[in-house]
Formats: C-alpha cells, sequence, structure tokens
C-alpha cells in the first residue's frame, strides 16, 4: 500500500454510498474484477477504511476500483471520479482507447513493448466494452478489380494468417503471439496506412481485421482479458468500415466466448445475437451452426432452457441441410457443435448426455486442432469426477497430459491446475495417484 493521504477521500466517499456497497462487498468487488485480470487480491472491508480515509492503492488498484462501480452503478466511472488517480506518468503510457487505423499502430507498439505491455494486462476487462456496436451503413467501398501491389499484399497477409491461425489452434495463444503482433506493427499497419482503401474495395481492410481479430483471440486464450478487448474492438471497427458483416459476426462471437469464460452471460448472450444479425440467414452454414452453437451457451448459462435448445436444433439444421454445393470443414464443424452441445446439456443438468455430446466431438476433431481437443477432453474427464468416476476421469484426462508439453496457453494452465486441485481429493485412488505423479514430472 502507497503512503496513506491524510485528507479523506470524499469522492470515494460519495461513490461508495451511491453504490450502497457495505466495506466487506466493495472490496469483494474490487477483488473480482482484479482476479479477471489475472491479479490476485485479498482486500477486506479494513482496506477499504483505509481508502475512504485518503489511502491510495499503487497502480493498478485504482483502475480495478474504477470498474467494480462502473459495473455497480450501470455507468463508466474513471479512475479520477474515485479519488485515487493513479500518477499521471503511468497512464500517459497506456495508448488511447480508439479504435480507427490510426490507433492500431500505437496499440500494437505499446504490446510489443514490456512495460507498457505489463500495465496493459493489468488494466481490467471492461464491461461496457462487452457490447455489440450499432452496425453502419454500408460504406460507400466499390468494387474494384485489385492490382499488382494490392494483390500481393492480399496474398502475403491470407498466407501469414493461415500460418498464424494453425499456429494457434496446435500450441495456444502464448506461441508466437509476439510474432504476429509485430508483422501486424511492421507491416500491417504501415500498409493500412499506405494504401486508400478505396482501391481494395474493402479487401485490405477485412484481412487485417481478421489476423487484428485472431491476435485478440490469442490474448484471451493467454487470459489477458483487457488486451484482448482491446483488439477486438479494433477488429469490429476494421471490419464494420470494410462493409464485412461476416468478419464482425465472428468478432461478436469471440467477444461472446470470453465474456461467458468470465461469467458475464447477459453480455455473452446479447452479443452473439447481434453476430447473429450481421451474419444473416445466407452466411455460410458453419458459420451459423458456430454462431447458434455460442448462442446455446449462452442461453442455458442463463437458465434459458427453451431458448438454448432451440438455438442448438438451429444449428443441427443448418449442418444437416447442406447440399454439397458450399463447401466447408465438416469435421470442424460437427466438432465444434457437437462441444457446444455438450456445454449446453452439462449446463442444463443432464451431464450423461453432455458426455455423450464431448465423445462424439473428439471423433470429429480434427487431430491438428490439439487446444480444442484438450478443452474438450478437460471438461469430459471433469464432468467423470463430478460423478465420482474417478477412474473414467483419470484415463479421460490421460489426453489431456499428454498434449500439456505442447501447449502455450493460460486457459489450458488454468484447466490444467484446476482438475489436479479436484483429484488430489482422491488421492487414496490407484488411478489418482499415478495422474498427479505423472503431473509432478511435467514441466
Amino acid at each position: 500500500m502507497a503512503a496513506r493521504n491524510h485528507a479523506s477521500n470524499e469522492a470515494l466517499r460519495a461513490l461508495h454510498k451511491e453504490a450502497r456497497w457495505t466495506n466487506h462487498n466493495f472490496s469483494a468487488a474490487v477483488n473480482r474484477v482484479a482476479a479477471e485480470a489475472g491479479v490476485v487480491l485479498s482486500y477486506d472491508r479494513t482496506t477499504v477504511s483505509h481508502w475512504l480515509s485518503g489511502s491510495r492503492p499503487r497502480t493498478p488498484v485504482p483502475a480495478f476500483v474504477a470498474e467494480a462501480f462502473s459495473r455497480r452503478l450501470g455507468r463508466p466511472v474513471s479512475e479520477v471520479e474515485t479519488g485515487m488517480a493513479s500518477p499521471q506518468a503511468d497512464r500517459a503510457v497506456l495508448p488511447p482507447e480508439g479504435v480507427g487505423v490510426r490507433d492500431l499502430g500505437g496499440l500494437v507498439l505499446a504490446d510489443l513493448d514490456p512495460t507498457r505491455r505489463v500495465l496493459l494486462r493489468e488494466q481490467p476487462f471492461r464491461l461496457d466494452w462487452a457490447v455489440a456496436p450499432e452496425w453502419p451503413a454500408s460504406p460507400d467501398l466499390p468494387r474494384v478489380a485489385l492490382g499488382p501491389a494490392e494483390r500481393g499484399i492480399l496474398a502475403g497477409v491470407g498466407a501469414m494468417t493461415s500460418a498464424f491461425i494453425t499456429a494457434d489452434r496446435s500450441f495456444g495463444g502464448g506461441h508466437a503471439r509476439f510474432a504476429l503482433t509485430a508483422y501486424l506493427a511492421s507491416d500491417v499497419a504501415v500498409w493500412l496506412r499506405a494504401h486508400r482503401m478505396e482501391r481494395s474495395g474493402g479487401a485490405l481492410l477485412s484481412a487485417a481485421a481478421k489476423l487484428v481479430h485472431l491476435t485478440g483471440f490469442m490474448c484471451f486464450d493467454d487470459l489477458h482479458h483487457h488486451l484482448a478487448q482491446r483488439y477486438f474492438r479494433m477488429a469490429l471497427e476494421l471490419t464494420a468500415q470494410a462493409g464485412d458483416p461476416l468478419g464482425h459476426a465472428a468478432v461478436l462471437r469471440s467477444m461472446s466466448a470470453q465474456a461467458s469464460f468470465l461469467g458475464h452471460h447477459r453480455q455473452a448472450a446479447a452479443m452473439v445475437e447481434a453476430a447473429l444479425t450481421r451474419a444473416g440467414r445466407h452466411a455460410p452454414p458453419d458459420t451459423l451452426a458456430e454462431l447458434l452453437g455460442q448462442a446455446a451457451v449462452a442461453h442455458a448459462a442463463l437458465a434459458n432452457r427453451d431458448d438454448a435448445l432451440t438455438r442448438l436444433t438451429q444449428a443441427e439444421k443448418h449442418l444437416d441441410s447442406t447440399d454439397g454445393t458450399r463447401q466447408f470443414d465438416e469435421p470442424t464443424a460437427r466438432a465444434n457443435l457437437t462441444h457446444h452441445t455438450g456445454q449446453v446439456l452439462a449446463l442444463l443438468g443432464n451431464r450423461a448426455a453432455a458426455q455423450s455430446a464431448w465423445r462424439a466431438s473428439l471423433r470429429h476433431r480434427p487431430t491438428d486442432q490439439r487446444r480444442s481437443r484438450m478443452i474438450t477432453t478437460h471438461h469430459l474427464a471433469e464432468s467423470h469426477l463430478r460423478r465420482d468416476r474417478v477412474e473414467q476421469a483419470c484415463t479421460t484426462w490421460q489426453g489431456f497430459l499428454d498434449e500439456y508439453p505442447y501447449i502455450h496457453s493460460a486457459r489450458m494452465d488454468s484447466a490444467y491446475r484446476s482438475f489436479l486441485r479436484q483429484l488430489r481429493l482422491h488421492r487414496n485412488n490407484t488411478s489418482a495417484r499415478h495422474i498427479l505423479d505423472q503431473a509432478g514430472s511435467v514441466p
């Protein structure tokens, strides 16, 4: 705790009174916001008393306090309004919160700087950013025949995108993300500034947005939630400028998945429903099935049983009704849908059926999609464990453990630690001891 300011913090007292919080509830809310950012705090009511008396915590705690009040009061509350504002020097190093083409360069350069990156990572997940922006009027970008320069740039961006997607799926968001960020800074951001958008009919914006979206997803997979939000919002703006509703819908789906992961289920449902509106009925069947599957999970988390099951049925129909003329990656689409089905059934209390769906997902899942296989395997093993089927849980989770040394993902690290904590309650079981001994040898 920083040195106390002996003057009472009247601004904080006013917010505290408006929020109608006890000191205990206030400290718990700040601890929850911090936990989403990967910062472990253990503040209590005594800490709040010190704050109200004028004590000022170090960065990034004032940002957590402001976010906690923002959520409680339903309106944006800044650090300055809390009376706990960080020193101006600390705030100045964060990039502006803009989402235009020119802001992309500032964001990626801040992400590449070790000091500024730490500050970005420690900022809170912004609930007011977990929303779908209004879809603007279609931009006046004419369809054009691309020149040699634009074709060359797009081919290069496409090749790099495919490579980074493959790396992300196989090795996790913590693998090669800085290489992707450097590519955005040194090549993509420069091209966006140098080339007039009308010369590519929005194609370059869409291609850049896909890479920015991927960067955001990799940040989410590595549990850097504020940074992920910044990239997601940037991708939303780029897809809007490009007139790319399918790209816009894809970003909203990722944002919904992030919100679901953090337990913000109402925001998750609203964003994915907006994504379905953006995509429209004529989107590819795998795209619609993926969006509908995510919508089903969000509704199930809110105990909206009928909505969840309706969305699942719609997703299945889209995959089953294709006439073969519209090409898509069917194994991946089936694996994604059955994984979502398992999540929905588990949330609705039908764990036996959920396990069957997750096993089907693993059968469909391509072997090179390591992280997705690990997520499904973890859910399946955890479900067995919750039903006291320890041997089945250990047999299933062996697949997770075998793949774990290859993955660089904070999400998978969290799943790994969570399962081991639960398994230690069964350490007298031979299968459990075997897994725990194996895990002890994993670096």
